[in-house]
Order: C-alpha cells, then structure tokens, then sequence
C-alpha cells in the first residue's frame, strides 16, 4: 500500500529519504508541501536549498557528460568546449583537448594558452614535461578567437566593394597601363563574361604583383554588362572581342594562340594575385623538366581554404585538398606533385599546350579541362605542382556566369565528369580509392609512392644552431635527396617560427608540423596510423615520450624507428658534474648511460656519432648500430700565414649550464688573458653564435676586456674564418662530435682544443691540432701555434685531410641510404 504522507512531518521525512535515494526533484517537491503545511517546521528551509543545490549539481555533471561525449563525437568542435569549461572551469583535460583542437586549426597561439592553463591547473600533469617548453609568460585564456565570416556574407562583402572600386574607374576615366614587353616569360590569359568588377579587381592586383615579364590577354565572349567599357580604358594588353560567346574552354584555347610567352598562365577574372605567387610558380615549374603545370592555395572570401591541390579518385570523381580549413596549417604549406590544380591559377609550358592540342573541346563549354590536360601531361611523363607559396584569392563561380548560374555550373561539371571518366579509364587503375582513409595518400600524385619518413626532433634544424642541428639539417637534406617523403614534427614548442623562417634553409618538400609539440604527438600519430614506413627520431626525451606512447598501443606497428643517438647526453652531464666538484659514484654514471641507452629498446637501428657512443651500444647488446658523422665539404680560406690575426669562437648557447656556455667563460676569463700577455693586446678574441642566455654575455662584458667581441648570430661564417689566425674550442665537457671543429678545419683554421674533443675526433695532438686541459697550457698552445707559420700549415693540411675522408658529403648520404635500405622490408 503507497504510503500517503498527510502532514508536514510526513511530507519532511518522505522528503529525506528521497533525499537519500538522490531523487532530488521528487525530494523538493515533498519538501515544498510540508513548507506550506507548516511554514515554521524547524529546519524545512535548509533542506530545500540544499536539495536544490545537489539537484543543480547533477543536473550540471549531466550536462558536463553530454558536452564530453559531444567533444568525443567532434574534437574539433570549439563551441562544445567553451561550454563544457563555463560548468567547469578547472577541468585541465579540457584544457587540453581544447588546446589541440586549437593547434589542428592553426591557432597556435591560443593552443600554448590552454597548454599553460593546464599547468597551472594540474603542474604534475603526465603531459608536464612536454608543457615545459611552452613560454610561461602565457597565462591566461580568453575564449575569444577570430570569427570566420560565412562565405555568402564575405562574397556579399566583396561585392560591394568591387562594385564601388569599378563605379569610380568607369566615371572617371581612369587608366589602367600595362607594361608593353617584346620577349614576355609569361602569357597570362583571362577569359571575361560579364562581372566587369571582379575583372577589375583581378587586373588591379596583377599590376601590384612584383613580376613584369608577362603580357595580358583577355577574351571577352561579348560581355552584355560594362565589361567592354572597361577594355576601352585598359592599355598594353591585347584585347579579343567575340561577338557570341564562345565560352571559357574555346576562349583559353583562342587565347594561346596568339601568346608569345614561354609559358601561359590561365587566371580566372575572379581571382586576385597576392604576394609573390606568379614569380613563385615561374621559379618552381623552372626547376626541373619534368614539371609540366604549376597551381597554388586557392582561398576563399572568407579566408578558408577552396584547395591546396586537387585529387583525382580511382572512381574518377575529384576533390579539392583542405576546403573549408585554414591555409596556414601545416599539411598546405609544402611543395607537392599532385594529381591537378584548379584552372583558376594554372601555368604551364606553352610548347607542351600547343603539343597536347591545347584543352580538350570535348569539355567545352567549360570544366574538366585543366584536370583532364593534368591526366595527359602526365601520361608524357610531366607532374602537376602545388606550390605553397602561390596564393590566390579565389570569389569561385563568379567567372561562371558565361554558364548563367552556379547550379548550371555543377551541372556542366557532372556531365564533363563523365566524359573525364570514359576518355582516361585506363589511367584511374593507380589511384586511391574513395576513403576518407586514403585521404592523406591521396593528396600526393599516386604514381609517385615514395618511401615516408617522420622525423621527430625539438627544433627545425637550421644549420647555425648548432647543438646538432646542424647535422640533422644534412641527414634532412640527405633524406629529400635520396627521394624520401619527409615530415618534420619539432617537439619544443617555445620555438614557434612563422613559415618564411621555418623554410628559409630546408627543402619546401618537406612537410613542417609547426605548432603541434610533443603533446599532440599521440594525437598524430593515430591519424596518421599506417602513412610513415620510418620513423626518425633524435634526442632522449624525445624517444622517451615515444617510447610512453607505445606502452599503451602500438601504433607504429608498421613503420621502422630509427634512433639517431646525436650525443650520449648522460656522457656530457657527469663531465660536468666532474668539473664542478658535484660528489657523484662511477656506478651512478655508468647507471645514467645503461638507462639512456635502454631507451633504444623499441628501435630498429640506432645512429651514433662517434665511435666511442657506437661502442657504448654494443656494450648494452644492441648489434644494429651505425656510425654516421658530419658532411662538410673542405672549403679553404685563401689568406695567408701571415695575413690572418685574432683567435675565433664559434658556438651557440641556448642554456647557462651548457659546454660552450663554459667555454666561453673559461676562455674569456682564464685563458685569453695569458694570450694576451704574450702576443699584446691588439689581439682579438671573436665570439660568433646565437645566444639566447643574457647572463653569459653580461659576464664576458663585466671582464671589461676590449679586446673581446661578442658578436652573435652570423649569416656567413666565411669572412670570419679568413681572417682568423686560430680557433679555439675550449670544451670541458660533451657528447658526440663537435660540428664546429669539423667545421673550422674545413675552412683550412688551425684548432686548440682540449683531449675531450680530440679523443671524440680521433685526432693527435701536434698532428691534426693542438692540446692543453688547463688554462696555462691552453693559452700556451694557442701562443704556439699563433706564432709558428710551419705547424699552423701543418695542422691546416692535416685537419682538411681527414675532413675530406671522414666527413665527405658523397660518403654521408650513401652511409645514410645504406642504413635506410637496411630496414626496407
């Protein structure tokens, strides 16, 4: 029998044990009765607030589930994190997954703000050592981020100003002067129907762009609006008035037969031009004969990408590489060969248009051209290259008028589909398939299947950080020459450099995951799940975190890893505890080495240095290990004996307790002051290398030694090298190989050093350089050798000598392809 409560004792007690159950509504519902039964029951409003206030609780958790699953269902969805953060504004996995869902769009400065905000929230978080590299000056989170207009209102937008832009052209009669050039490099051909101010925008930014060896022409299909109006104020372009219109296909081909160009670029009249992009394509379809076409990132009013490239599937539809995502990310900044580009840029070889008949009329009266002249350029053995740095603004169907609608547009696109299909059936057996998986193979040309090499470090290795980078910029190099597919994944998130930076001195083939760190490298890795036949990879932390991602799944199952071992880190860490009297036991050093070497334990092959590291592995059991060094090519500086003068430093110092930080100061304190004793003080100590450790150089100028230049960062080392009468390399504590001595004999300069670097080296004293381990002996040497013409060439002879042999480029790259052939299945 249901129990029928009657007064408001009754109603109170079945109220608490509701509340019990955590039936929280039930349960303020019978409170609210026995309230009004007796308003001054003891105690009747505490219970209400606090069964209201559980019942908020829950319905907040229920609600912070449903948000959770909704991110699950969509990492990429930003909205559904901001409101799960409003409910919970602590929850540091949030934080976290916002952050990568913020790096996968390209912002990546919001991204090392929620990373920061997960330290902060959790400092002994798993994912902690990958956050240490993310700049603490970033401290908070604002919600905000930069709103994409939809793509309909930013066309609308455009419009009016294009319309206004012509309006003021037309009723003043201004001019537009293109430059009149005999021999033109480019034709560059536009096909006009109407839509005379998307025209006018289009030839305004093709007067602002840098490269003037081009001639215009433009075919008008017998425009019906102020299109020809607009001709009539335009001068140095040669101009083709139909009088019906002929359509974009017979206008193209119209057009080339007049050009004188070497090459023609085809440019729709509602694109725009920006930055460099025609200088750029003409360069890289330059590059190599077997370039037949060249197109670029298309984006879209709205900022969002239309393509980077376009896919042709194995069913013979077609897809734009990357629409609707952001044209800065990653995936769209490297140089490609792809199935085709869209011929709203497309520049090709006019002698291989006229040779191919130009575009196929069967198309006519437009789409598939440009693909289908893609499939026969590449049937002659030519490829199709997207280039990152061709940038076009693309309005996209508003040169589709000459078709009367965009729905007429993708009409005429599915009747040339067809058409594509039937005539190229033989050539789609190669293609991928349609699948969302294939997508990343897809968007490079399937014919080329090139061996996929991920190579993970902290940084991207520009040459003049050292620190090793200097080597893995050649074994990067050495990769792209040998005809491996690379992808660069930089761990170290406080080195954050914008694109030009980034690509300034390596392959624009290489694909640069900028922004992504080792916190999202999990994340990576199983999107990428099966695309990499290699895995490269430098430095111990680095291993270590991989190392911890395939504890729990291997997901790399497929792929080789190599372990590049550039230096035993352990090795250099007790030499200076050594040297600064830190109480260690020989067993607690040899520990440090057995562990960092056990962290090869998941490799392949491992890569050392030096021979002293590659013997350290084989001691610990491993049997696949190779010795790969530096690759210099000698290079001598001509002066003489006699013309040089000073002492040169090269090395950079990105940490205060590091070994040339050391160096620098033993040198400029201890030692060069003895040299000058001797040699006087018009001799100069020259400190060249990037240093990002303030405290270094503040103590160099406390010394107050004016005979000490400190002068950073140097492009070119050359002069510097010619000039120098000796260069010292005062370590007293490393791993691995000095780079900057190889480096220093290879322009012919004499080295003092330490027996440290000439143990690693493999070098004698007196032969290939000189020794001393103490400041008095250092300092002696250096007098030495600045003194005495006959041993400095000596030295200079000998040191270039096993330069030449040890690290020849030729012998780099083939003990490098011999290693990753070792591991081809």
């Amino acid at each position: 029998m249901k129990f029928e409560p009657t007064s408001a004792e009754s109603y109170d007690q079945l109220g608490e044990t509701l509340a019990k159950k955590e039936q929280w509504s039930e349960a303020i519902a019978s409170y609210q009765n026995a309230l009004e039964l007796n308003p001054n029951l003891p105690g009747i409003h505490q219970k209400i607030g606090d069964a209201l206030q559980q019942q908020a609780k829950v319905e907040k958790a229920n609600l912070l589930n449903y948000y959770k699953q909704k991110i699950q269902q969509n990492p990429d969805d930003l909205q559904r994190y901001y409101q799960a953060l409003e409910i919970s504004p602590n929850d540091a996995e949030i934080y976290l997954g916002l952050g990568k869902a913020f790096a996968r769009k390209g912002f990546f400065d919001h991204s090392q703000l929620a990373y920061q905000k997960v330290l902060q929230l959790q400092p002994n978080h798993p994912l902690a050592e990958s956050f240490q590299s993310v700049p603490s000056t970033l401290i908070s989170l604002s919600p905000s981020l930069p709103q994409t207009p939809k793509l309909d209102q930013a066309k609308q937008t455009l419009d009016t100003l294009n319309q206004i832009t012509l309006d003021s052209f037309l009723n003043t009669n201004s001019q537009l002067n293109f430059p009149l050039v005999e021999n033109p490099e480019i034709s560059i051909i536009i096909i006009l129907y109407n839509r005379a101010e998307v025209t006018l925008s289009c030839l305004y930014s093709l007067l602002r762009n840098p490269f003037q060896s081009f001639e215009l022409i433009l075919v008008d299909n017998n425009s019906t609006d102020t299109t020809r109006q607009l001709l009539q104020q335009i001068n140095g372009a040669k101009i083709i008035l139909n009088h019906q219109n002929l359509h974009y296909l017979l206008g193209c081909n119209q057009g080339s037969k007049i050009a004188q160009g070497n090459y023609l670029l085809f440019l729709n009249n509602d694109a725009q031009i920006l930055g460099n992009s025609i200088p750029s394509a003409l360069d890289t379809i330059k590059s190599s004969n077997d370039i037949g076409a060249v197109g670029g990132k298309l984006i879209l009013p709205d900022g969002t990408l239309q393509e980077a490239g376009s896919i042709i599937w194995q069913d013979g539809t077609c897809l734009g590489y990357g629409r609707g995502n952001s044209p800065n990310l990653p995936e769209y900044q490297f140089k490609r060969t792809v199935d085709y580009c869209s011929a709203a840029f497309f520049l090709t070889r006019r002698d291989l248009f006229v040779q191919l008949g130009g575009f196929d009329e069967d198309y006519q009266p437009a789409y598939f051209e440009e693909t289908d002249y893609s499939v026969r350029l590449q049937k002659l053995g030519k490829k199709i290259i997207y280039d990152p740095n061709v940038n076009i603004l693309h309005y996209e169907f508003a040169s589709s008028s000459n078709t009367g609608s965009s729905k007429q547009a993708i009409a005429l696109m599915e009747k040339n589909q067809k058409i594509f299909q039937q005539k190229h059936k033989d050539w789609f057996s190669s293609q991928y398939s349609t699948e969302l998986k294939n997508l990343i193979f897809a968007r490079t040309q399937a014919r080329e299947k090139p061996k996929r090499i991920l190579f993970i470090d902290d940084r991207i290795p520009h040459p003049w950080l050292g620190s090793g980078y200097t080597r893995s910029h050649s074994i990067l190099c050495s990769l792209v020459k040998l005809g491996y597919f690379v992808t660069l994944y930089p761990g170290d998130l406080s080195h954050l450099e914008d694109w030009s930076t980034i690509y300034c001195n390596i392959p624009q083939t290489v694909e640069v995951m900028r922004g992504y760190g080792l916190i999202m490298l999990e994340d990576f890795l199983k999107e990428r799940k099966g695309y990499y036949d290699l895995v490269l990879i430098s430095r111990p932390h680095n291993i270590k975190h991989l190392n911890s991602i395939l504890a729990k799944e291997n997901i790399l199952k497929s792929a080789k890893i190599i372990y590049d071992a550039e230096a035993i880190f352990s090795i250099r860490d007790y030499e200076y505890k050594r040297l600064n009297q830190i109480t260690f036991t020989e067993i607690e050093r040899q520990t440090a080495i057995k562990e960092e070497i056990k962290l090869a334990k998941n490799s392949h092959h491992i890569i050392t240095v030096s021979s002293q590291e590659q013997q350290q592995f084989i001691a610990q059991g491993y049997t696949n290990v190779s010795l790969l060094g530096h690759s210099l090519s000698i290079n001598p500086t001509p002066k003489t004996f006699a013309e040089r003068k000073n002492l040169l430093f090269v090395g950079s110092i990105y940490e205060k307790e590091s070994p040339n930080a050391d160096s620098i100061l033993w040198l400029t304190s201890e030692i060069f002051p003895m040299i000058q004793e001797q040699l006087g003080l018009t001799v100069e100590l020259i400190i060249i290398g990037n240093n990002t450790v303030e405290e270094i150089e503040q103590k160099v100028n406390n010394l107050n030694n004016q005979s000490i230049k400190i002068l950073g960062k140097v492009d070119d080392l050359t002069p510097f090298y010619n000039q120098a009468r000796l260069f010292v390399a005062p370590t007293r504590y490393a791993a691995g190989i000095p780079h900057k001595v190889h480096e220093a004999a290879a322009y012919g300069l004499p080295i003092v050093t330490t027996s440290l670097i000439a143990q690693q080296l493999g070098w004698k004293n007196e032969t290939e350089l000189l020794v001393g381990d103490n400041n008095v002996d250092f300092a002696q040497q250096c007098i030495k050798l600045y003194q005495d013409s006959a041993l400095w060439n000596k030295l200079r002879k000998n040191a270039m000598a096993r330069v030449e042999t040890e690290c020849s480029p030729e012998f780099f790259s083939e003990t490098l392809k011999s290693i990753l052939k070792s591991l081809e299945n």
